[in-house]
């Protein structure tokens, strides 16, 4: 939703004066990327410590899917390990599959390939995980669709061979 710079401001001041509550602020927040305004970003990324994980994961968007911010890879590498809610973890790893888009990033898809084997996480975050894996590889915005709209089949629809040699590959990183 395209907003002006007075708009924007009048949003950060709200908020800024607490005058801005649940909802109101995840969509300020998400003005704020959808319109680049990185003069929020303080703001932004104090909400990464939200007790209301939906503030957590817009904040974390708007970082890395938005302002492409690459010093907040850590960030969502520590929601992805140790968020409490899973759609944080998800989404923090569409994040990390944002941010190395295309990338072939070494480090990244070891991550990845980490969470992908982990059969005590989340089968949703195995599947986003894979999904960033395909992402950073190479980005297929078909691909990515197919995944989100219908899942990943484990044990037909996983190119094992490749997620077992990024787990192997760099595991001093």
């Amino acid at each position: 939703m395209e907003k002006n710079q007075e708009e924007l401001e009048r949003l950060l001041d709200a908020l800024r004066q607490g005058k801005l509550k649940g909802h109101e602020i995840s969509r300020a927040v998400q003005a704020f990327g959808e319109n680049n305004f990185q003069v929020a970003r303080p703001e932004v990324e104090t909400l990464l410590q939200s007790d209301d994980f939906e503030l957590r994961f817009v904040a974390l968007k708007v970082l890395t899917q938005y302002w492409h911010l690459a010093e907040h890879w850590e960030t969502a590498y520590q929601v992805l390990l140790h968020d409490p809610e899973v759609e944080c973890r998800f989404r923090a790893a569409r994040d990390l599959g944002s941010l190395k888009m295309n990338t072939q990033d070494a480090r990244t898809l070891n991550v990845l390939a980490h969470i992908v084997c982990n059969e005590q996480e989340e089968l949703i975050v195995r599947e986003a995980s894979y999904g960033a894996m395909l992402g950073i590889l190479r980005y297929d915005p078909q691909e990515q669709w197919r995944i989100a709209a219908h899942g990943i089949d484990f044990a037909t629809g996983v190119d094992w061979e490749m997620v077992k040699r990024y787990c192997k590959i760099n595991e001093n990183i």
